[in-house]
């Protein structure tokens, strides 16, 4: 994927590797929608940049809660 194709929140390979280990580590879809928060990047346009990503996220569960 082209850099230019991520928009504006992300400038550089760096930080373009950075985001995805962030989101490939998140334990849970809340701490996705926290990370997406603050790179401000709406759930739409992460799953039209990073369908890879998002296809994923779906498998998380919706928050850090232990199962008990």
């Amino acid at each position: 994927m082209d850099e230019q194709d991520c928009g504006d929140f992300l400038v550089s390979s760096r930080e373009l590797d950075a985001f995805e280990l962030m989101i490939r580590t998140a334990r849970s879809k809340v701490e996705v929608a926290e990370i997406l928060h603050v790179h401000d990047l709406s759930e739409d346009g992460f799953a039209r940049h990073f369908p890879y990503l998002a296809k994923d996220v779906r498998d998380l569960p919706d928050d850090d809660s232990p199962c008990t």
